[in-house]
């Protein structure tokens, strides 16, 4: 699991030609792990932060060098800053030459989440398949 803390420019660059990235952000190390884990089998190539600060200095760094994710995977609730907050944040500061990223929202919450305007929301537990299915989606639609 490459955590977002940790990511390097020349961490970026090599993997940005091989696998699209995609940034998980969740509190729970467990499910860090296995969405990693599960995604890496996929071809994709993963970066977790446990909150959504530590997600938005992943994301300034990357653009620094050019690097965005493919898409986004966001938990809501969680400490330091939760995934409403992230996603103000996000889009408030969002100042690339490319759109911000689709992001598919990971929730144990099953109210409305329209208002969030989000590509995909997934209700918690939830079967790898079906992430990986709105994954591709959200990942070819965003690469038309």
């Amino acid at each position: 699991m490459q955590l977002a803390q940790l990511s390097t420019s020349a961490d970026l660059k090599g993997s940005r030609a091989e696998r699209p990235t995609v940034l998980i952000i969740d509190d729970r190390a467990a499910i860090l792990d296995m969405l990693s884990w599960a995604l890496a089998l996929h071809g994709y190539q993963p970066v977790c932060a446990s909150n959504g600060q530590e997600a938005l200095i992943w994301l300034w760094k990357a653009a620094q060098v050019g690097h965005y994710p493919a898409a986004i995977l966001l938990d809501l609730l969680m400490p330091v800053m939760n995934g409403t907050k992230f996603l103000a944040a996000l889009r408030a500061g969002w100042d690339a030459p490319v759109p911000v990223p689709p992001i598919i929202l990971l929730t144990v919450d099953r109210s409305d989440k329209d208002h969030l305007a989000c590509e995909e929301v997934l209700t918690k537990p939830f079967h790898i398949r079906d992430l990986c299915e709105k994954l591709r989606l959200v990942v070819n639609a965003a690469s038309l």
